[in-house]
Parts: structure tokens; sequence; C-alpha cells
């Protein structure tokens, strides 16, 4: 694994290739999520809901429940999938978070009062709201493995026109994704741009009336939208080149203000998964070498006054009182390797 080094960190650069962003779309049925998603580079559609029927050419893997979404997640680590896909649309966010809590329900265990066992009918059925917690937690993780793996990613939901309370307990209404309001904050977090998509009818000078699609891209309080890029224009007409366009032009607007220093060309990924560099077995015989090492160049007495309390100390610090390396699962990577890490330093001295 690469070393974390302060002193050599360098400015980020903000990425003019729009692959490295991850994007949200919600908004009124038959706006045109769907279409304009299957727009990005060599897409993927994973078809939580079946509504691609009207899509000439769309690759589209339809998702029935959460494990065919693991197995999925396993296949897109593979490089021939990479060289063929770049961007993964999962349409519904909301039905993928409602398979989720299923997938919970059905592995989570049932305490003594529940009869023992697995699988559970609720998800409030778990004790001490665990559950919800759960929930999140491998939603969060399987939605950023996507990103982590270098795809752009496409999330979709529907819209409704929902009542709130302020503070002083004065209702109002705003306009949100219909996804369900804890994988809404998970989503909305992740994501570079929130577009809320509506029909729009306009009335010409004519009395005519023209109808096009909007996509509202910066937050009101009547609806939920947003945008990292500060330039972005409040609304576009709702297709694939527009957003494209919309985007480069505010980030150009914003490389005008902060210099060209500050930007790339060059594809960015914040949420590259560092830790799959960590090995486990090299780890483990880097930790057994350091010890072997301690017992060979000094005598039995100092090893055991000096060094072994030492150790204990470090390992201790990292697994638990009482715990040895020797018992470490490998989903304590981590921990071994700051526990090498702290060795290290330690001989160093």
């Amino acid at each position: 694994m690469a070393g974390i080094d302060l002193l050599n960190l360098q400015p980020h650069q903000v990425s003019r290739d729009l692959r490295g962003y991850s994007v949200f779309f919600y908004g009124d049925p038959k706006t045109g999520k769907t279409t304009t998603a299957a727009r990005f580079p060599n897409s993927l559609l994973l078809a939580f809901e079946k509504g691609y029927n009207a899509i000439p050419g769309i690759m589209a893997q339809p998702i029935n429940n959460w494990s065919e979404f693991r197995k999925v997640l396993r296949q897109l680590k593979e490089d021939a999938v990479k060289e063929k896909f770049s961007t993964i649309i999962v349409d519904t966010a909301d039905i993928a978070y409602s398979y989720c809590e299923k997938y919970i329900c059905a592995n989570a265990p049932r305490s003594k009062e529940q009869g023992g066992g697995f699988g559970v009918d609720s998800i409030s059925d778990i004790p001490f709201g665990k559950g919800y917690a759960m929930v999140g937690q491998e939603f969060d993780e399987c939605l950023r493995s996507i990103v982590q793996l270098d795809y752009g990613l496409v999330l979709i939901s529907h819209a409704e026109d929902k009542t709130f309370k302020d503070e002083q307990g004065v209702e109002y209404n705003r306009i949100v994704p219909t996804l369900d309001k804890r994988a809404r904050n998970i989503v909305a977090r992740m994501t570079d741009i929130i577009g809320y998509s509506r029909a729009i009818t306009e009335t010409l000078e004519n009395n005519e009336q023209k109808t096009t699609t909007k996509l509202f891209i910066r937050g009101t309080t009547r609806y939920m939208a947003g945008s990292r890029f500060k330039y972005t224009p409040d609304y576009i007409d709702f297709t694939y080149d527009n957003l494209v366009n919309a985007i480069r032009d505010a980030i150009d607007k914003q490389m005008e203000e902060d210099g060209a220093e500050f930007f790339t060309d060059n594809k960015n990924n914040l949420y590259e998964d560092t830790t799959k560099e960590l090995d486990f077995d090299s780890l483990m015989e880097q930790f057994n070498s350091i010890v072997n090492g301690l017992i060979s160049d000094n005598d039995e007495n100092k090893f055991k006054e000096y060094w072994q309390p030492r150790v204990v100390q470090i390992t201790d610090k990292y697994l638990g009182r009482g715990q040895k390396v020797s018992q470490c699962s490998r989903e304590q990577v981590e921990a071994l390797s700051l526990i090498v890490d702290d060795l290290k330093e330690l001989i160093n001295k």
C-alpha cells in the first residue's frame, strides 16, 4: 500500500472528464430519466425497475433481488467487463434499497424471544434499531464499490410533493425523491449532481403551447437539486448533450477564476479503494519477521523485559487486550497494517 505522506500532497485538480462523476436523476414519470442515463458512455442499466422497453439498443441486466445485484458487483471487478462498460445505471434506487432491506431482514438473527434462527418480518424487528444501520451500511458500501471500481454512476428515482415542518412547526411542501429518507441521504452525499426533471408547458408568442422537459440542477425551497460545480445553471433542457455542455461550461468558468493549474482533462476517482492494496499474507510475514528479528537480535531477558511488553502493548491497542496477531482474520487487515507500522516505528527509534 502506498504510504500516507502529508508533505508530498499536491493540490487537487478538478477533472473536466465527466466520467469521473456520479449523478442522481429523479423526477416525474416519462421525463426521460432512463433514456438520458442510457446516453452516458458505455452504459449498463441495472434494471431493478423494468422501464426500458422503448429504449433501443440499451444494455440492460434485470435485477430481481439483492443477491443478483451482489453477483453483478462481483462481475464488475473483471477486466473484460471494465473494458465493455464505463457507466452503471441503477434504476430505480428505490427498489434497490427495498431489496437491500429484504436481504438484511432475511439474514438477520432472531432473538430468543423471537424463537432464534434467522429472518425477521420487518427491519424494525431487529433490536435496538440496529436494522436501519445495517441496511444503510450495506446499501452505502455496495454503491460505493461501483465508483471505487472506477465506473461512472447514475442513480434514478421518482418524485413526490411532500409536506414538511420547519423549526417553528409551520408546514411547507417540497418536491423530493421518493427514495427512502435514509437512502436519500446516502445518495445525496455520494453524488456530484442531483437533478430534478419535470415537463414544462410554455405559451409561445402565437399562443401555441410547447412542452419541454427541464432538468433543474440548482435546489430551491420548492424542490431538491444541487451540484458541486459553482457555475451550473438553474436548469437546462433535459438531454445528455445539454447536461455535458452545462457542466463543462461551469468547470471552464471556474477554471478561469481559479487558474488552469487546478484543473485536468484526466479522469479522477476520489473513491478509489486503497485498502485493496493491503496484502494480509505479506503483512503477516512482515510482523513475524520483525518479531523473530527482535528475538534473535536480543538475549532472552532483554526481549522479555523490554521488547515483548512493547509488542503486546501495540497488539492490544489495535486488536484488544489479550488478542494475538496469529488469530487475526483477513477482515482485520487494516488493524494488522497499523500494527506493522507501529512496530517499524518502534524499532527505528
